[in-house]
C-alpha cells in the first residue's frame, strides 16, 4: 500500500473518530487524548540488532461504555528516537515516526481504566536513510498494548503504558523488527461512567 493510500485511510479514520467523539460526548461514552514519554528497544537478532530507543506517542481514543467495560477506537502517532550510538550498530539508526490504528477493550469505572489495545494497522518510516542510502518503510504485523490510567483532577489523569509489536521492512531485513516500550504520561478525557 502506498503512503498516499495509507494517508487517505488515516484521514478517513480520524474523520470517523472525530464524528464519533462528538456523538460519544454523552454520558455513556468517552473520548480523550494521551501524551506519553517512554523508553524501550527496537531491532532483531540478525541484521538490525536490538538497541535502546526513546518513544513519544500521542494517542486519540473514543469508546462506548457498557456497564464497567468500554470498547473503542484507538489512533496513535509515534515519534521514535534511537538513544544508542549508531556507531555501535554499523551506523544504523532506527529512529523514525509512525502511526497505528486499532481497537481498545478496557475495564472502566469512571475514575480509572485498565485494558488492552490491539494495533490492527501500523506504518513506520525511518527518519534517516539506511546504510545503503535508501529510505525504509515498515508495516506492522502484530501489536498489543496494556494501559492503566487514573484520574487526578477533573478531566486530567496519569497513564502507564506497555506496548510491543513486530514490523516487516521494505529494506529487506531477514527477520521482523521487534519493538517494545514502557511509557508514562498524561491523559485528558471526559472520564464518563
Amino acid at each position: 500500500m502506498t503512503m498516499g493510500k495509507q494517508t487517505l485511510k488515516q484521514l478517513i479514520f480520524i474523520s470517523v473518530f472525530l464524528f464519533y467523539s462528538s456523538v460519544f460526548a454523552q454520558a455513556k461514552a468517552s473520548a480523550g487524548a494521551m501524551l506519553l514519554f517512554g523508553t524501550g528497544s527496537m531491532g532483531n537478532s540478525t541484521d538490525a540488532l536490538s538497541r535502546a530507543m526513546a518513544y513519544t506517542p500521542v494517542i486519540l481514543f473514543a469508546g462506548y461504555n457498557i456497564k464497567k467495560f468500554r470498547i473503542g477506537l484507538n489512533y496513535e502517532y509515534n515519534l521514535v528516537g534511537q538513544t544508542a550510538d549508531p556507531a555501535d550498530f554499523s551506523n544504523q539508526n532506527l529512529g523514525g515516526s509512525g502511526s497505528a490504528m486499532g481497537l481498545r477493550l478496557e475495564f472502566y469505572d469512571g475514575k480509572q481504566a485498565a485494558g488492552l489495545v490491539y494495533r490492527a494497522s501500523e506504518k513506520y518510516k525511518l527518519t534517516k536513510p539506511t546504510a545503503l542510502g535508501t529510505s525504509a518503510d515498515y508495516d506492522g504485523t502484530a501489536g498489543f498494548g496494556f494501559q492503566y490510567y487514573r484520574r487526578i483532577k477533573n478531566k486530567y489523569g496519569i497513564v502507564l503504558d506497555f506496548s510491543s509489536g513486530a514490523m516487516k521492512s521494505s529494506a529487506g531485513n531477514t527477520a521482523d523488527i521487534q519493538w517494545n516500550r514502557v511509557a508514562l504520561g498524561l491523559v485528558f478525557t471526559n472520564f464518563a461512567k
